[in-house]
Parts: structure tokens; sequence; C-alpha cells
């Protein structure tokens, strides 16, 4: 595939939605898609400095396609990509840097905490004194904005809304914002 003349069309995602890791969890694989949405978008809208771009789309597609195993070694350099693509984005000249260092830092989070499950597994299955705290540990590797969006839907208590609401305004900014945008789209 000769990527200079494919047609990137933006709008149809059925290609990048169909993908999925069996390894990564659902956060990790929606920032990964999310990334070559992203990354459409970028190429749409730029005609030079994209070659390192291309390339890092098609081996993210490789990832979510399993055709690379994704071990602890494969995600360290993952990240190593990730973190070098974004420090040295100025570099490209490129329009829609902004979006994609965004989505990148999304991606990021949820990458390490991948890698801290990896190396929490590994430690669990040592069997020794600290597997039954372990176990507690991987099983409790949680997204806290869906925790706290969770709360929000089923508590009554004007309170404890708030106090969820000045924490997601806090500390996931963009992800709530775009959650009540989502939401409040779909209630129309």
């Amino acid at each position: 595939m000769k990527w200079p003349s494919r047609k990137l069309d933006v709008l149809d995602i059925g290609e990048i939605t169909s993908l999925n890791n069996e390894i990564l969890s659902d956060r990790t694989n929606h920032y990964m898609k999310l990334l070559l949405f992203n990354l459409r978008v970028m190429f749409r809208y730029n005609d030079n400095s994209l070659d390192e771009f291309v390339e890092f789309y098609q081996y993210i597609e490789d990832i979510l396609s399993n055709n690379i195993l994704v071990d602890d070694e494969e995600l360290k350099i993952l990240i190593y990509r990730l973190t070098d693509l974004i420090v040295n984005i100025e570099d490209y000249d490129v329009t829609g840097d902004t979006i994609i260092s965004e989505c990148v830092s999304y991606l990021l989070s949820s990458l390490y905490l991948e890698l801290e499950t990896y190396r929490l597994v590994d430690l669990y299955n040592r069997e020794d004194d600290y597997q039954k705290y372990l176990a507690i540990q991987i099983k409790n590797q949680v997204v806290e904005f869906d925790v706290l969006i969770d709360i929000l839907k089923i508590s009554e208590d004007e309170r404890v809304n708030e106090r969820v609401e000045e924490i997601l305004n806090n500390n996931y900014p963009f992800e709530y914002a775009r959650y009540k945008a989502r939401r409040e789209y779909l209630d129309y």
C-alpha cells in the first residue's frame, strides 16, 4: 500500500473501529483507535513531513490488528516511540499537532497502567506470601474516570454529585467535556 496515493476518508472509520488488540485493555484500545483517527485528520490537512507519522500509523494499526505481540518489552518500545513523537512534534511542522498531543497523553497514561499490570502479574506468578495482595491490586486496576461517571449516574445526593463533578473537571477536563458533549447529544 502506497500512502501518498491513498485517500484517507476521515469519516469512514469502520476499519479503525473494527480493530481490537486482544491483550490490551478496552481503554488502551480506545485511545489507540482515537490516535489513528486523529492521525487521519492530520494526514488530510498536511502534505509534507508525514513519512514518520505514516510509519507510526502503520505500527499502531499492526498492534491493534494483533500482528505485533504486545508483551512488556513491546509496551516499553511503544511508550518510547510515543514520547519521542510528542517531544519532537514541533520539528515536523505539521498542522493538527495539538490533537495528536492530547490523544497521546491519554494513551501514554493508559499504557503506563498496562505496563504496571504486566509487572503485577509477573510478581503474582511467583507464588509467595504477597500473592493474595497482588491479586487484589491487579483486580483494582480500574479506570477512575469510569468509576466516577458511574457514581455520578447512580447518586441522587446533590453534594456527592457536585464533588464528583469537581473531581472530573479538575482531573479529567477533556474526557469529561467529551463525555458531557456526547451525553447531551444523545439525550436529544
